[in-house]
């Protein structure tokens, strides 16, 4: 227990002590108001240079205005900071290309599969404590297409909002 207590204290003194790089390359991050709902989503994030990073991303919803769903999702995005002469990123506005792909069935009678892609304007804070906070809107097209109790439906698809509201840790 003690050596325990002594690694702990090492370790916090590590990451407390002026001076240690506060460069973060790495954000982990989740929307609480989506859990809220029934979708849990985590997205990490890599920082590739002093302009840009890339993001991936994945989603599981089961439950969608009481209605029983069983969905997952993955995606890719790339983000551009703009202000990456005053801000370190990851933080500061940025545009972020995405695209996503999506599969799942709404109470075992629809199956369905998405693809979409779009762009985000954004902004994101990234704090000393390394706590995120990160905003961003814009158009997204999705394509759909699937079966109703096993009889196929055509493709259809159109522009809707895009958003993300996310809050994480930055290491």
């Amino acid at each position: 227990m003690k050596k325990f207590l002594l690694a702990l204290f090492i370790c916090s003194v590590f990451f407390t002590v002026e001076g240690f790089s506060q460069e973060r390359t790495k954000v982990i991050k989740t929307n609480p108001l989506g859990m809220a709902f029934g979708n849990f989503n985590l997205t990490y994030e890599k920082v590739l240079n002093t302009k840009s990073s890339i993001l991936f991303s994945g989603s599981y919803m089961y439950e969608l205005f009481g209605v029983d769903v069983n969905t997952g999702s993955i995606g890719l995005g790339y983000r551009y900071y703009i202000t990456n002469e005053k801000k370190e990123v990851p933080s500061g506005f940025y545009v972020n290309p995405q695209a996503s792909f999506g599969f799942g069935n709404v109470e075992n009678d629809v199956n369905f599969t998405t693809f979409s892609f779009g762009a985000e304007l954004g902004y994101q804070w990234a704090w000393e404590s390394g706590f995120t906070l990160d905003l961003g809107l814009g158009p997204n097209y999705t394509s759909v297409s699937g079966d109703v109790d096993n009889v196929g439906f055509d493709s259809t698809g159109g522009i809707l909002p895009s958003a993300t509201l996310a809050i994480g840790y930055a290491f």
